[in-house]
């Protein structure tokens, strides 16, 4: 027996200061939930109609499927500015700007526009991170002649900033997807 309770004593502080009162470790950055994007295009110095694409998918990868709309055409040669709201709105009661967050982390993330093949625009950033590579919240649009296809945006996490990736290009940015939407759109029809 007293072989037993040195041995008992031993294992009971081993297992007491193995429980210490460490706490669960801290997640630095918890990917974003995003069910909703609105990109609003307005024409500059008026004269032609505000274009809004909406996506909304608030159960996620759940059995309903996603809504997309696009409140209209885009005029033909008309210049306008972009502007990209990004939004968790799968809890009614408690709906989360994500876009806040985005900016707030702006060095950790990167918007991209890619056109399809005929679809006649030029897209720029207007935005920027503190160290001034892109972010993409803030676009400028600027419409060419008569066309339609899509445009797919894509929001990365942790990408690359400074890399040979472009815009329309995010191939070189590496990082994590954290939303791709792709909406139909048509300039002048």
């Amino acid at each position: 027996m007293t072989r037993f309770l040195p041995i008992a004593l031993l294992f009971f502080l081993f297992v007491c200061s193995a429980c210490g009162s460490k706490e669960d470790p801290v997640i630095e950055n918890e990917e974003e939930v995003i069910t909703d994007v609105i990109y609003q295009l307005k024409p500059v110095g008026g004269g032609s109609e505000e274009v809004t694409m909406t996506f909304s998918d608030p159960d996620g990868d759940g059995a309903e499927p996603a809504l997309v709309n696009v409140t209209g055409s885009l005029a033909v040669n008309t210049l306008y500015d972009g502007t990209l709201i990004v939004a968790n709105l799968s809890d009614s009661s408690n709906p989360q700007d994500i876009t806040a967050e985005v900016i707030n982390e702006a060095a950790d993330h990167q918007f991209f526009y890619i056109p399809s093949a005929g679809l006649e625009t030029t897209i720029r950033y207007r935005d920027s991170d503190g160290d001034g590579n892109p972010l993409g919240v803030l676009t400028e649009v600027e419409t060419g002649g008569f066309s339609s296809g899509t445009l797919k945006i894509i929001l990365r996490h942790l990408p690359t900033k400074g890399s040979s990736a472009t815009i329309s290009n995010p191939s070189a940015a590496g990082g994590e997807t954290d939303i791709e939407v792709t909406f139909p759109v048509s300039i002048g029809n």
